[in-house]
Formats: structure tokens, sequence, C-alpha cells
């Protein structure tokens, strides 16, 4: 019989240490997210510029993301990661002083731009988690941080209803700056580089160029090589995030117009559901390990579609709690299924760049969804630019769409999607 110590053997090195900067990123600069579309129209934006200023910033973060990929798998992860973390922090800066929501989507415009290093975290952390432990690895990475967050929504909430929710955000911005800059720092200090014989590569102003063209095509040379499931898997999940980012920015707007929902009260759902998902967190990700995940993803999709429809039938503070529970399980078990069946189809050599290339991503149900590589964050561009468009047309399409697009793409995740017989490390 395994201790406790046995099950989180994993938990040490990177993946230590990427925990421990996600617990303080989720504890202080989460603060903000929940409440950002709502500070969106307080600083004279629509529902619409609500999504432009979203798909603008994720269109951003294409432009460079092949460098990253290219980056983290010839020079290695982490100085990618950590110089790029505080350079996302700058951005906070410019968010921090401005007071229209012109700038503020300057500011979300460089620090996508910069985020061209997520496929090497993603890489550093899935090099970091034997096979047979990523199911339980991904969901613990994901819990633990949880537990640290459940109080920022709360603690968001108050200071809009005591400072205002300009005034408020401001401060949370310029706070946010610090807290980034020291991650960057933890990061550089104690990450180890899983990259064997990593190659130097010059990042000088006047090789840029060469280097992004370069990235282009052995970023995308690698994808002759990539096998027929890990395609199949990439456009189902992709897909899945182009219909979850119709609704990703509009939960809490929806929440607040059409259910009657108060700042507070919302801050109290994102709590109970961050409750939930410390609690049932790792247990759900000990459940991936042991069953098929592709399996449980697809179960997930599906009942994902029918908890996306009843939101449309949540009349009351209670309803949305209670769905919000339901829906923490779902996203805890059908997101770690996910990464975990990258991990095992991609190779440890080409991680970087075929995770920037077509790396899929995640959807959390009432949540938002999260692109992952040129064709994820593609698809999340088109479903942002959509969605205040389709949320003035009405205020229930998105999310009528996106339970239609879940179900059907959880049937084909059933079908279509083959697991690998071995896993790579």
């Amino acid at each position: 019989m395994q201790t406790i110590k046995d099950i989180f053997s994993f938990m040490k090195g990177n993946v230590l240490v990427m925990t421990i900067c996600e617990c303080v990123w989720r504890a202080t600069v989460d603060v903000i997210w929940p409440f950002l579309p709502l500070y969106v129209i307080e600083l004279g934006g629509s529902y619409e510029t609500i999504g432009i200023i979203m798909a603008v910033g994720n269109a951003a973060s294409l432009i460079l993301y092949p460098v990253g990929g290219f980056i983290a798998d010839y020079q290695g992860r982490i100085k990618l990661i950590s110089t790029m973390t505080f350079i996302y922090g700058m951005g906070f800066l410019i968010n921090g002083f401005t007071n229209t929501w012109q700038w503020l989507a300057v500011g979300m415009f460089i620090q996508s731009l910069v985020t061209f290093y997520f496929p090497a975290r993603q890489a550093l952390i899935a090099d970091s988690i034997p096979p047979v432990k990523r199911g339980i690895g991904f969901a613990t990475t994901v819990a633990i941080p949880s537990a640290f967050g459940m109080a920022a929504p709360i603690i968001g909430s108050y200071l809009i209803g005591k400072y205002g929710m300009i005034p408020a955000m401001k401060g949370l911005y310029l706070m946010s700056f610090f807290v980034a800059s020291g991650i960057a720092l933890f990061r550089f200090k104690f990450l180890k580089e899983t990259v064997s014989n990593p190659k130097t590569i010059d990042l000088s102003v006047s090789k840029f160029p060469a280097l992004v063209v370069r990235s282009y095509k052995s970023v995308f040379g690698v994808l002759k090589d990539v096998p027929r499931r890990l395609y199949t898997l990439s456009f189902l999940v992709s897909f899945s995030v182009l219909f979850g980012s119709l609704t990703s920015s509009f939960w809490i707007i929806r929440a607040q117009e059409i259910i009657g929902l108060s700042v507070s009260e919302w801050a109290n759902v994102i709590l109970i559901s961050g409750a939930v998902s410390v609690v049932l967190g790792i247990p759900a990700g000990s459940i991936v390990d042991r069953f098929n995940k592709k399996n449980i993803a697809g179960i997930c999709m599906i009942v994902g579609a029918i908890q996306v429809y009843g939101f449309l039938l949540c009349t009351t503070y209670t309803h949305v709690v209670i769905l919000a529970v339901f829906t923490t399980l779902t996203n805890g078990l059908m997101n770690p299924s996910f990464q975990s069946l990258f991990a095992n189809m991609t190779p440890k050599a080409q991680r970087g760049r075929i995770l920037a290339s077509i790396g899929g991503g995640g959807v959390w149900i009432m949540r938002g969804a999260y692109g992952s590589g040129i064709l994820g964050k593609s698809l999340q561009t088109v479903g942002m630019l959509l969605s205040g468009y389709l949320y003035r047309y009405d205020n229930a399409l998105p999310w009528q769409i996106m339970s239609v697009a879940l179900f059907v793409f959880g049937i084909l995740f059933l079908i279509l999607v083959e697991e690998p017989k071995i896993a790579e490390l």
C-alpha cells in the first residue's frame, strides 16, 4: 500500500518550485482577474470592448509563441521562464497608472506578447512529473494553489466595495507588479534545467528577426513527425477552447445583470468553487491516473455541456453556488486528463515546439478557456472577438453555442482519441 509520501513523491524540485510560485500568484495577482470585465465597463468600455481587448491581447501572444517553443527545446526552459515573468509583471505598471480602457488594452497587449514562455513552462512541468503520476501531478499543481487563491476574490470584492472599482483595481495592479517581480527572481534561482546539453542562442536585437524566422521553421518542421492521435487530441481540445471562449469574460456579467448577483456574491461563488477544488482536486487527479483518460475527458465534456446550459436556468445565488460546486468537480477531472494526454503523447525533445504549435489548452466551466499553442490560441482569439457581439445580440446565445459544442466534441473525444500504449517521458 502506498504511503502519502509515495503518492506525492513528484512534489519536489521544479514541480515544488512552480507550485509555490503559483500559490503566491493565486493569492495576490488573481485578485484582479474575476473583476476585469466589470473594470473594462467602468472605464467606459462596452460588451464588444471586453471581447476585443481580450482577443487583441491573445493575438499578441501568437506573434512570438513559436520562439518560446524553439528556445525551450534548444536553450532550455529556465532563463526564458524567469525573464518573461519579470517583463510580464512590468505590464501591470501600465495598467496601474491608466485611466482609460485603451491603455488597459495596451498593458494587456504587452503582457500577452511575452507569454511565449508558456510552452517552456508547460514543458518544464511535464518533464518533471513521472508519466505514471501525471494525472495527480497536474491536478495537485492546480488544487494546492487554489487553496491559497480562495480568499483572493473576497479581498478583491472588499476593496472594490470600500474604495470603488477604479482605485481598487489600480492599486491591485501596482501590487501585482512587485509580486510578479519576486516570482521571477524565485524561479530563476531555484528552477533546474531539464534540457540535456542546452545550446546557446543569440537573443540580441540584431539577431532576433532571424531567430523568429528560424523558430517558425523549426516549430512547423516538427509537425511532420507528430502522430495522428496527437493531431486529433489537439483539434478537439482547441475547438472546445474556441467555444469556451465565447463565455469566458461574461460569466460575471450575466451573473450580475441577468441573475442579479452582487460583486461580493460572485466572489463567494469563486471562494466556494476554490474550496471544492482543494478538497476534490487531488483525488480527482488520482482517478485520472488510475482510469482511461480519454473516457474521463469525454464524459466530462458531455456533463459539462449540461452544466453550461444549466447556467442559463439559474435564477438565484443559491442556484449559481450549487452549479459552481458541480462544475468544479468536472473541471478537476477534465483538464488534468487533457494535460496528461498531451504530455503522454509528446516526445520530450520536441515538447516545447509541439506545445507551441498544437498545444490545445483547457476549458474551465464558469471560469473561462485557455488556448495553448498557435492553434489553440488562434481559436481562442476568434472566440473572444465574437463573444461581446454575441452577448449583445442575445445574452443567452454564447452559452447555448458552448453547450452544444461541448456535447458534440465530448462524443467525438470518446470515439476518435487514442491513448498511447507507452507514455512519453
